[in-house]
């Protein structure tokens, strides 16, 4: 005699769908945040390789680099004309980015100020400079991008550390060259950290504007020009993307999550 064969009823399958759901709604955050932890390790591996590559460019050269080449001086091993920092570091964590054809070389080391039109914001591509959570088309408004050399996601304590804008004292720059013998404590000097752009500018160009500067919570004004403080759009700041903390590397090339009101900015 044939067995009879016995369907889900309606209830068992709505029970079987909400135990689903129910699973769906535990495990998605989980994921999520498990998703964030992975990007902000790799985020802090990329700040401690570009302070290991600053420490080494320092024991090479005895001074650390500008935040960018001063006017009318030229990258030698790229041509680009007042290259920013991530140049310097290209013999130790790869050059930032790598002109595909005679059309973007041609941009990339053309002269400035009426001697040929040079590419402000060519695009990073190497992974090293850029923060895992920014994607490529995570655009500000201002006819670039996150990736690009101008914004990024990093910035440089420039301040500190190699700012040639303006002039100091005797027609100078206002702080460069910083050499070997100017570092105190290596292990408590901030080179790079999560940057989040000049302030003033979020309201039309959003975050991360000229984010490849770091700008600090206040400077001793007794020793330095306010007027080279920070670009006319504002200074820009540590930014704490990650979990409420920004990340941090420091010169002698260990890097940590610390929270605004530790760096000072609350």
């Amino acid at each position: 005699m044939p067995t009879r064969r016995h369907a889900f009823t309606l209830i068992e399958l709505l029970v079987v769908i909400a135990i689903i759901a129910l699973l769906i709604g535990i495990l998605l955050p989980a994921l999520g945040a498990a998703r964030n932890t992975a990007m902000a390790t790799v985020n802090l591996a990329n700040l401690r390789s570009l302070g290991q590559g600053l420490s080494l460019y320092l024991n090479d050269h005895e001074l650390l680099p500008a935040f960018r080449l001063p006017a009318g001086a030229t990258h030698s091993t790229t041509g680009r004309p007042r290259a920013r920092w991530h140049f310097a570091l290209g013999d130790y964590v790869g050059q930032p980015y790598h002109p595909r054809n005679a059309e973007e070389r041609a941009a990339f080391t053309g002269g400035e100020d009426g001697s040929g039109a040079t590419d402000d914001m060519p695009r990073l591509d190497n992974d090293v400079f850029r923060d895992p959570t920014h994607d490529i088309e995570d655009y500000t408004a201002q006819n670039g991008e996150i990736k690009s050399l101008r914004n990024g996601s990093y910035g440089y304590n420039y301040h500190y550390l190699g700012n040639t804008r303006g002039e100091g004292p005797g027609g100078m720059h206002a702080n460069f060259p910083v050499r070997d013998a100017n570092i105190i404590e290596a292990s408590r000097t901030i080179c790079f950290a999560d940057s989040k752009g000049n302030q003033n500018r979020i309201p039309v160009f959003g975050t991360r504007e000229h984010a490849y500067t770091l700008d600090p919570p206040r400077l001793d004004t007794a020793n330095n020009n306010a007027a080279t403080f920070a670009q006319d759009d504002g200074p820009s700041p540590a930014d704490n993307r990650h979990g409420g903390r920004a990340m941090v590397s420091f010169l002698d090339g260990h890097a940590k999550g610390m929270s605004l009101g530790a760096l000072g900015y609350v």
